[in-house]
């Protein structure tokens, strides 16, 4: 009996590891393209939506380090740069979860099931404390 216990629990481990390995994440297209069997048009068009998110992110980590390192360098933005910092942020989500609700749409129902298992890239909202630091 305690041997019973004991495979299984070394089954279900394994079988948790084999499957957050397995995980794709959204950025690798030719992954996805495997994994959802997707044809040619479904994956230029899905390539190109990729390729512009991995824009919108890198921009987004730029514009952020770079506001970080003015605020290090006690060069802190003023409140409507700090609101301009915050909006631009909210637009590049937005951009984001269109870009990825596109994709979904190039999918058939199968393929739209397998699709909820990939990972996809996020921003989340933009808190000040992120950039600016707690207030003071």
């Amino acid at each position: 009996m305690n041997t019973k216990i004991f495979l299984v629990s070394i089954l279900l481990t394994v079988t948790t590891l084999l499957s957050a390995q397995d995980k794709i994440s959204l950025t690798e297209v030719e992954k996805v393209r495997e994994y959802l069997s997707l044809n040619d048009s479904q994956y230029n068009s899905i390539k190109k939506y990729v390729t512009e998110i991995e824009s919108i992110l890198d921009e987004d980590k730029r514009i952020i380090e770079d506001l970080k390192k003015r605020v290090m360098n006690d060069d802190e933005p003023g409140f409507f740069e700090k609101i301009k910092a915050k909006r631009g942020r909210d637009d590049r989500v937005s951009k984001i979860k269109d870009l990825k609700k596109k994709i979904e749409r190039q999918l058939n129902d199968e393929q739209k099931e397998k699709y909820k298992n990939i990972i996809k890239p996020d921003l989340q909202g933009l808190s000040k404390e992120e950039i600016f630091g707690p207030e003071k």
